[in-house]
């Protein structure tokens, strides 16, 4: 078919070149404007016969954007903030574009496939670019879901590395004297009442068993968010509000604010909840003020815990914030991290409570001395006045590589068969742990975050952040404002990524309000999320709130051991633990509205 294309030059020049749109734009409004509707390649075919400029410009040939992107990528900046960082210094260029421009150069975040030997020689180019594609799809399908890249946990994806043989005699026999020492240490710091108690296992420590209180400050959040009548959603509010108090006040800290001004920031919360109001409403006639006081404690253990996740998140380093303060780029943050990763695995590592610190410095040290490049950074030595922030960037290094080793050894031993024999229950009045939990005043446990009161300094480091108080800055609806065009990508990735749904137990506790009887049913948990658990729960009993929720598992006696689960990270590190074993849950439900 004959197209008349007299007198319709000049406007597809200005649409296509000049004005840079695409040749759909122009089909469209030329069928609009015109009623001249030609094929897509008769477009294409008529511009090339009038001589008009190719609009292809790749990008990988702009010689000043290649530079700019190295020094992002140099900088450890995300995908998605290079791509506005270029766009707002003049550069056009598109999501796709840029993703090329890394891949076809290796300037990636982690890599594909693990960390592989060199052995195994380099990649074709084509290769080396789809692989590199497909590991920027999944570095923005985790930016997409994260809503920014200063997670507290690198996406890299688990270091490939061979396994080491079994542990040696000797290296079976420190753990064993090591656990020892701690069961002996927990025992005396218990009878002297010198420690917490715990609620759930730590450094291979079962929980203490269940009892009345010894101290005020062994009341926990469950307990408080009872005595408050809070579900998670006004949990949540009250904590943004105490929060928001805080910060116009100007204190982080109980004792920094003092005794005057603490009760006046929690006098204003009550006076700024209807709900709080009416909790601590008293009634002139009544003489018993018992259960006034457990609930001005409950709140008080509330705000203190806000103003406790206050300081956690101003003073904890990212990973791209370490790698910067170290001057290190992605791949030689890669390189160091395995090397420590290796170090870790030679050593059949557990956990640092289980190795201790002085084991834990000796491995940095071991770690240090067989990398010139850290050599190098640490080399000025405390007249570098950002040493002290170089040896903190180094742990928090550290503490990821020691989590990724946990996760892919989980991964490797999904059944738990493992091979180190398991601690035998103490002996201890700290091990005799039963299954029935208890019912009286206000009771125990303070700080849900330490499960001891002997974790040292740099255990606290190790302290996950409470996802209630992250939930409101990590909305998901900030992931709805990411570009559309991305989502295909996101859609082909995150079918590689989803884990496999677990089959989880429940049931319910006799102390629950309601539905104390009924029996025992079974749901498919598709995430290692609480509120996920607890939709589960409430879309079968619907007109109920959850109020407590406890992992349980059985001991080599028959006893149960439970362990409150209270956050994401507490319900990971559960279902982790019972890899091929039955998980199951005890829940206690309270009338909705009630």
């Amino acid at each position: 078919m004959v197209y008349d294309w007299e007198g319709k030059r000049d406007i597809c020049y200005q649409m296509y070149i000049e004005d840079k749109k695409a040749l759909e734009e122009i089909m469209e409004f030329m069928k609009d404007s015109y009623q001249f509707s030609p094929s897509k390649r008769a477009f294409q075919t008529q511009f090339k016969r009038w001589g008009f400029p190719s609009k292809q410009n790749p990008a990988h040939k702009n010689a000043m954007l290649v530079a700019r992107v190295k020094e992002l990528w140099e900088q450890n900046v995300n995908q998605r903030e290079m791509l506005r960082i270029l766009n707002d210094e003049g550069f056009n260029i598109k999501e796709r574009e840029l993703m090329r421009v890394r891949a076809k150069n290796r300037w990636l975040l982690r890599v594909p496939n693990g960390m592989k030997s060199e052995a195994h020689g380099q990649p074709s180019i084509e290769t080396s670019v789809e692989e590199g594609v497909l590991t920027l799809q999944q570095e923005m399908y985790e930016g997409h879901r994260l809503s920014n890249d200063n997670q507290l946990l690198t996406s890299q994806p688990p270091f490939q590395t061979s396994v080491p043989p079994n542990p040696s005699p000797e290296i079976l026999a420190r753990r064993k004297e090591r656990l020892e020492r701690l069961q002996a240490e927990s025992a005396e710091r218990w009878a002297s009442k010198k420690r917490r108690r715990r609620t759930r296992g730590w450094a291979g420590l079962p929980a203490d068993p269940p009892g009345p209180p010894r101290f005020p400050s062994e009341t926990t959040i469950d307990e408080s968010k009872q005595y408050l009548n809070l579900d998670s959603e006004l949990y949540r509010k009250i904590r943004d509000d105490f929060q928001k108090i805080c910060e116009e006040a100007g204190f982080i800290k109980k004792t920094i604010a003092g005794p005057e001004r603490w009760q006046e920031a929690k006098n204003r919360l009550i006076r700024e909840s209807a709900h709080l109001r009416s909790v601590f409403y008293t009634d002139p006639t009544m003489t018993d003020t018992s259960q006034l006081e457990a609930k001005k404690l409950a709140l008080d253990v509330v705000c203190t815990d806000v103003t406790k996740r206050m300081r956690t998140l101003e003073r904890r380093m990212t990973i791209a914030e370490a790698k910067n303060a170290l001057g290190v780029n992605p791949e030689e943050s890669r390189q160091i991290r395995t090397a420590f990763y290796n170090t870790l695995k030679a050593d059949h590592f557990t956990s640092k409570l289980e190795a201790g610190d002085e084991h834990w410095r000796e491995l940095k040290e071991q770690w240090i001395h067989g990398s010139e490049l850290l050599q190098r950074i640490l080399a000025p030595g405390m007249a570098d006045p950002d040493h002290s922030t170089k040896v903190k960037a180094i742990e928090v290094l550290c503490r990821d590589v020691m989590k990724r080793l946990r996760d892919d050894q989980a991964k490797r031993d999904p059944l738990g068969k493992s091979s180190k024999p398991k601690p035998k229950p103490s002996q201890t009045n700290t091990g005799n742990v039963i299954s029935n939990t208890y019912n009286h005043g206000i009771s125990t446990l303070a700080s849900e975050a330490l499960a001891s009161a002997s974790m040292t300094t740099n255990d606290l480091g190790e302290m996950q952040i409470d996802p209630s108080l992250l939930q409101a800055a990590n909305d998901t609806s900030v992931a709805g404002t990411f570009q559309q065009n991305t989502e295909p990508t996101f859609g082909y990735v995150e079918s590689l990524l989803v884990r496999p749904p677990i089959a989880v137990y429940f049931r319910i506790s006799p102390q629950s309000q309601i539905h104390g009887a009924s029996k025992t049913w079974v749901e498919k948990l598709i995430s290692s999320s609480v509120a996920e658990l607890r939709n589960l729960i409430q879309a079968k009993y619907p007109a109920s709130v959850v109020t407590r929720i406890e992992g349980i598992e059985k001991d080599e006696r028959g006893d149960e051991i439970s362990f409150v689960v209270d956050e994401d990270h507490e319900l990971d590190a559960y279902l982790t633990h019972m890899h091929g074993r039955k998980a199951s849950f005890v829940i206690r439900l309270s009338p909705r509205g009630q």
